[in-house]
């Protein structure tokens, strides 16, 4: 159940997950009301200016849907195929065309073949990595826009922090709030797994609890418990107006307080600004599950069992297939952002069955045809044809994307690890999938070399992919916030929008 004034338990150093639902909502460390409210009118502005859609995409998306693919496939052999490659390049697979015209993809992705006129692909993304080839280090570059200069010198992921800079759903439920009664920011399948650590690079850091995803990772086959957004029983709506209008008598002494501190009263007291930072973020939290409470829209969308039977077995019956069914109903009802994560942890060994992982250090052939590929080639086609039937797909960007590719020569180690029949780490050069949110489908945007080793047109960084998605939603990847040491912060450490792709 919802408690706004229940037990309390701790999640590192926010105030507990239930009493405060991480939604959306203000914070102290940069931007007021009017901040947001200006901003937001400026992109919806941009969006329509006499009726003109401006042309570089800007602002043509209102939400999204990252899909997480952790563990990262190989591109070549799903996305890139390379035919006229020797067979240490090329693999076993072969290409097969697709319903846009040019574009061929690997012959495990029959369904996506046939979406292929509803979606584009990106074949020139790449880095140099710092430090070395791990996990974790790409991660969070994929899911911060910034370099991760807080891990460990071998590139391992460390504990998740309130210094860490945010996430860019995190951001995105900032700068682009969803509206009253919808979710900003939701975590479905999956947390991001690395090694020993969880949720890396996921979390609001920096900009407080009020921006960390909500969170739903029970297996959506089954029936999803829903007590977070109920009131305890002795609780009806009008009592809790009461506690409403109870809490309105100490409004006054908080924003007093608040306006001391922006005047600098406070500026040598650091408990006193603290606890005030505190106050602030908890009210945009509660007043944000309040109205949740009141509203049925979002609700509902995790209702997955008011869906069509036919409708669930086409996304496919796996933890996976029915969180992408949820992050379609959630945008239908308003959530701005939503991330679905594949559920296996990133450096798992790969084992049988829809739930493995994409780390194919060894028998990453079998693995690809006989496990991952064919419940992943359902799911996404599944997702993408439900779109576009709805009329979502065009406010709605889709992006599907691992964290590096994967080494082009089978079983050549870039580290210690690797096998028969593998295919290591490769960040110099991958592919991902982008579709909706004013992308123009059915496009190859960028090459790969002859071995699909290195960018050879068109090259794109990490923080490219992360600047079109701010970009497409309205939000300027430039704008600048301050952290906890009022050091100037890009939403993007640098990178700029793929216009190209609009």
């Amino acid at each position: 159940m919802l408690s706004i004034l229940g037990p309390s338990g701790r999640l590192c150093d926010s105030w507990s997950r239930r009493e405060l639902l991480s939604v959306g909502g203000l914070s102290l460390l940069g931007l007021s009301l009017p901040d947001v409210l200006r901003r937001r009118a400026m992109a919806d502005a941009a969006r329509s200016t006499g009726g003109a859609v401006r042309p570089d995409g800007f602002g043509r998306a209102q939400s999204v849907i990252l899909v997480y693919l952790q563990g990262s496939p190989s591109h070549i052999d799903l996305w890139d195929p390379k035919p006229e490659a020797p067979a240490e390049i090329r693999g076993e697979f072969r290409p097969i065309p697709t319903r846009a015209p040019g574009m061929l993809v690997g012959e495990v992705l029959p369904m996506l073949a046939a979406q292929a006129d509803h979606f584009s692909l990106v074949r020139s993304i790449g880095v140099n990595p710092k430090g070395l080839r791990n996990h974790g280090a790409a991660i969070y570059m994929l899911m911060t826009g910034h370099d991760p200069t807080n891990f460990t010198v071998t590139g391992l992921a460390v504990p998740a922090s309130r210094e860490d800079l945010p996430s860019v759903g995190s951001v995105i439920a900032r700068y682009r709030p969803a509206d009253a009664g919808r979710l900003g920011y939701v975590a479905l399948c999956s947390p991001v797994k690395e090694g020993s650590q969880i949720g890396v690079g996921q979390a609001a850091g920096l900009l407080g609890a009020t921006y960390d995803p909500f969170t739903m990772y029970d297996d959506p086959v089954q029936p999803l418990r829903l007590d977070t957004f109920t009131l305890p029983g002795d609780v009806t709506l009008d009592r809790l107006h009461s506690r409403v209008d109870l809490r309105a008598t100490i409004d006054a002494q908080r924003d007093a307080a608040a306006k001391r501190l922006n005047s600098g009263e406070f500026r040598h007291d650091k408990g006193r600004r603290a606890r005030v930072e505190t106050t602030a973020t908890f009210d945009a939290q509660y007043d944000k599950a309040l109205s949740l409470v009141q509203s049925n829209a979002a609700v509902r969308a995790f209702r997955l069992d008011e869906e069509p039977a036919p409708v669930r077995e086409r996304y496919g019956l796996t933890r996976f297939g029915q969180s992408c069914l949820l992050a379609r109903r959630l945008v239908e009802a308003g959530t701005r952002f939503v991330q679905v994560t594949w559920p296996a942890r990133s450096d798992d060994e790969p084992a049988p069955g829809p739930d493995g992982s994409w780390d194919t250090h060894r028998n990453n052939f079998p693995t690809l045809r006989n496990d991952r590929c064919p419940f992943f080639d359902r799911t996404m086609s599944a997702l993408i044809e439900d779109l576009h039937a709805r009329g979502l797909l065009e406010r709605t960007l889709v992006v599907a994307i691992g964290e590096f590719g994967r080494s082009p020569k089978i079983g050549a180690p870039t580290t210690d690890n690797v096998g028969p029949g593998g295919r290591d780490h490769w960040p110099e050069c991958y592919s991902f999938l982008i579709a909706g949110g004013g992308v123009r489908p059915g496009q190859v945007y960028g090459e790969s070399d002859r071995f699909g080793a290195w960018p050879k047109t068109n090259p794109v960084h990490p923080y490219d992919v992360l600047a079109t998605v701010h970009h497409a939603l309205g939000i300027d990847p430039t704008t600048e916030y301050h952290d906890t040491l009022n050091r100037p912060r890009r939403l993007v450490e640098h990178g700029r929008p793929i216009v190209g792709l609009f």
